[in-house]
């Protein structure tokens, strides 16, 4: 660090995490930004945070209060309100609506982490409200603003003896004598641990297994009230002998249990692993992997300092001109809604987001979500297209002859310009936009229908090409 004389004495100059001085933000970064940490910019965005150093951008989206919902509350196809006990299309809708309507987006993709992380599918669990509890206590832990110290461990104690989990993984049939080990290894597996240390060393037996099995036992659901069931503990079915897990010996119950498997080495590179690989594609270098892992434990397992050092590492702007993650269809589909200006009036995007692959509340497996490169498979992607086609009929406000009256006479550039507007004006590379100019150039345009037809298309294009499916 570079000394600077101040009144005669020399002190250091405390530059970002990561090295050098962070420049300003362009619209590019900023637009990089709102997609990895929420579902894309809008104008707003753009205004509020171009020209600030990312450290400053990201400090100001994470003190951001969530603040009530923004436009109209969804309604369903009857014009009723969204229910989300009675039905699970209306489960997802409900959640679903927050994400468009949130002022802000940060709490909900924290949310939607948490979901991934904790895969819980209603397949397994009922009565809904199980699921809209459990999603209720992501969104918690998702508010770094209002909940600046939230931290792993009383988040996995919150899980582990939440009614959602211990539906879905059989924990409330676990007892002394009836042992039930679903719980036990997934939180070492995928909650917590991971199979494997970095050098290929198993992190856990199956001796392990059974013994923290036996110290989760006693939990029970209470489901007295239909709307809002309980989970409670039963010392009468509780294991109360002495276990060993993972080396250490004691009598341990759910909350110490937790403590022991969170003590471990791996669990520190397992979490910032899995939570860097929410926001940034590429992993992170084994220094940068260390250090994060490092400050994780040393300031108690805290979520905002670690959710930070990720939002704020240079990694985050890498490959700006070219974007290198695929868009969740959670994050796809919510984007174009909110870029549109469209709220939830119908079933429509419930139906896109499961034949997408990731409707909420649905995980294929305990895992949760493969992601990557395996939402985009041949089905997913014309799924993405047909559904950006059905929010673009949609945003097309209703007129005589179901098209715009007035639609101007533009040279190609300007057509595409306008499209671009029009659909939030997602990233194009040179090669797109050089494309969709060549096509605007060619198609017919000597009525208002046909100057209408040539905008439908540059907009499906724009929204459901290959550029628009990465961030």
């Amino acid at each position: 660090m570079s000394p600077v004389a101040v009144r005669g004495r020399r002190r250091r100059v405390r530059r970002p995490a990561g090295g050098g001085v962070q420049a300003a933000l362009s619209e590019a970064m900023v637009d990089r930004l709102m997609w990895r940490t929420g579902f894309g910019p809008g104008e707003s965005d753009r205004r509020r945070l171009r020209g600030l150093s990312l450290h400053a951008a990201v400090d100001r989206l994470m003190r951001a209060p969530q603040g009530p919902p923004q436009g109209p509350a969804a309604v369903r196809r009857d014009g009723g309100p969204v229910r989300p006990h009675e039905s699970d299309v209306d489960l997802v809708l409900d959640w679903c609506d927050r994400m468009i309507r949130t002022r802000n987006p940060l709490v909900e993709r924290l949310t939607l982490f948490w979901h991934r992380h904790f895969a819980t599918s209603r397949d397994e669990v009922s009565p809904p409200q199980l699921m809209a509890q459990q999603n209720e206590l992501f969104r918690r832990y998702a508010d770094l603003a209002a909940f600046p110290t939230s931290n792993m461990r009383t988040l996995a104690y919150e899980v582990g003896e939440g009614p959602a989990v211990l539906r879905f993984l059989t924990g409330e049939d676990s007892t002394a004598r009836r042992l039930n080990e679903n719980y036990a290894r997934e939180l070492m597996e995928l909650f917590c641990l991971g199979v494997t240390d970095a050098a290929g060393r198993p992190n856990y037996s199956e001796a392990d297994v059974r013994e923290a099995a036996r110290a989760a036992t006693g939990w029970r659901i209470d489901d007295a009230n239909p709307d809002a069931p309980r989970a409670w503990f039963d010392p009468t079915r509780f294991d109360a002998a002495a276990k060993t897990v993972l080396g250490r010996t004691g009598a341990f119950g759910h909350r110490e249990l937790v403590d022991v498997v969170l003590a471990h080495p791996s669990h520190a590179p397992f979490l910032v692993t899995k939570l860097w690989g929410e926001f940034i594609p590429d992993p992170p270098d084994p220094a940068t992997l260390r250090d994060l892992a490092r400050r994780y434990v040393r300031e108690g397992l805290r979520l905002r300092p670690l959710v930070r050092r990720i939002l704020t590492h240079p990694a985050m702007l890498a490959s700006i001109r070219e974007p290198n993650m695929i868009k969740p269809p959670v994050v796809y589909a919510i984007g174009m809604m909110r870029a549109l200006g469209l709220g939830i009036t119908d079933e429509t995007l419930f139906y896109g987001l499961r034949d997408m692959g990731q409707p909420p509340y649905f995980p294929p497996t305990v895992a949760g979500w493969e992601g990557g490169a395996a939402w985009l498979n041949t089905n997913a992607a014309v799924a993405r297209f047909a559904l950006a086609n059905r929010l673009l009929s949609a945003s097309y406000a209703p007129l005589p002859g179901g098209e715009p009256e007035d639609v101007p006479a533009e040279t190609p550039a300007q057509a595409v310009q306008r499209a671009h507007r029009a659909v939030g004006r997602p990233w194009l590379a040179s090669g797109t936009r050089s494309s969709l100019t060549y096509y605007a150039a060619h198609a017919p345009t000597r009525s208002a229908y046909e100057r209408t037809s040539r905008q439908r298309v540059l907009r499906a294009l724009m929204l459901g090409g290959p550029d628009a499916q990465v961030m």
